[in-house]
């Protein structure tokens, strides 16, 4: 048996709508991976905690795809045992898709190039959302900032950021049904010049200012003027909670994916503990239960025997 831990991630970081992503060491899918035979007209079976079952799961659609594109007439058990919460904007499914592809291609000794790697994660993206947008699945994958420069075929860019910058997840505790996908339909398809390069110009500062450490880039930045706006009629407490961070010192806010998970960039002299008192401001005084929590930058999936 392997094991596998992928990194869950932040999409968008603002302006970066399906182009920008940060990997998040808070969390990890956890993916147990054997032969088996248990099951001999199943190819692939995927358990969750306390054994359980699941079906439909992007571990499941990549591995399938994998088996049936080499032809390979193994069958293997998938056990997940992750921390990654599900629909909270964390990138769970790329996470798990990740993990699915690290695993099949250790147990069959693919040797897979990355580009490889992404294309059949990209598949099990597709099975949760709809869309095979690579931002969490690359960033899940190789670790750090990335930026996406094309889907096919995909080519990204990793960024490393300031090493004295601190990061946050507020996790929001509520449920949406098909949320990711009410998210992304509420985007809008067109979009004047001056917003388009407002947003454009945004991205650039942020990428400099968290490499340089640079606050007010940071600040402004972390602005999306696309996006996020349109996404605040399904969570209309964003927009205060947003301005409540921001007058507690947190230097940068965007929904973290397609939400309700927000992402925090904070200076290193700036106590977590702000976080916590913005949110209760606004999420508690509403009724809205949620946790703060602090995070590394993640350094990419590995496959751990």
């Amino acid at each position: 048996m392997i094991t596998v831990i992928s990194c869950a991630s932040s999409a968008n970081l603002g302006p970066g709508y399906d182009s920008a992503s940060i990997a998040l060491n808070a969390f990890h899918e956890i993916l147990d991976a054997e032969f088996s035979n248990s099951e001999p007209s199943i190819p692939v079976v995927v358990t969750g905690r306390k054994e359980s079952r699941l079906l439909g799961t992007p571990q499941e659609k990549v591995a399938e795809a994998i088996l049936h594109d080499f032809g390979s007439n193994e069958h293997i058990k998938l056990a997940s045992r992750g921390n990654i919460p599900w629909g909270s904007g964390l990138g769970s499914s790329g996470a798990c898709s990740v993990a699915a592809v690290l695993a099949v291609n250790e147990l069959l000794g693919l040797h897979l190039s990355r580009e490889s790697m992404i294309k059949y994660a990209a598949i099990g993206e597709y099975t949760v959302t709809g869309t095979a947008h690579l931002d969490n699945v690359v960033a899940s994958l190789v670790g750090g900032l990335v930026m996406i420069e094309s889907l096919n075929p995909p080519r990204w860019h990793k960024i490393s950021i300031h090493p004295d910058l601190k990061i946050a997840v507020i996790n929001i505790h509520i449920e949406i049904a098909e949320k990711t996908k009410k998210c992304r339909a509420v985007v809008p398809e067109q979009t004047k010049i001056e917003t388009a390069v407002t947003n454009a110009r945004n991205l650039a500062m942020l990428i400099l200012g968290l490499k340089a450490y640079d606050p007010e880039m940071i600040k402004v930045g972390m602005n999306d003027v696309i996006v996020e706006p349109a996404r605040s009629a399904i969570y209309p407490f964003y927009p205060k909670l947003k301005e409540k961070l921001l007058v507690h010192g947190v230097l940068g806010v965007a929904l973290s994916g397609a939400g309700p998970s927000v992402l925090c960039v904070v200076g290193e002299d700036q106590p977590i503990g702000n976080i916590r008192i913005a949110a209760q401001e606004v999420l508690g005084l509403n009724r809205i239960p949620f946790d703060v929590i602090e995070s590394g930058v993640c350094g990419g999936a590995v496959v751990a025997r």
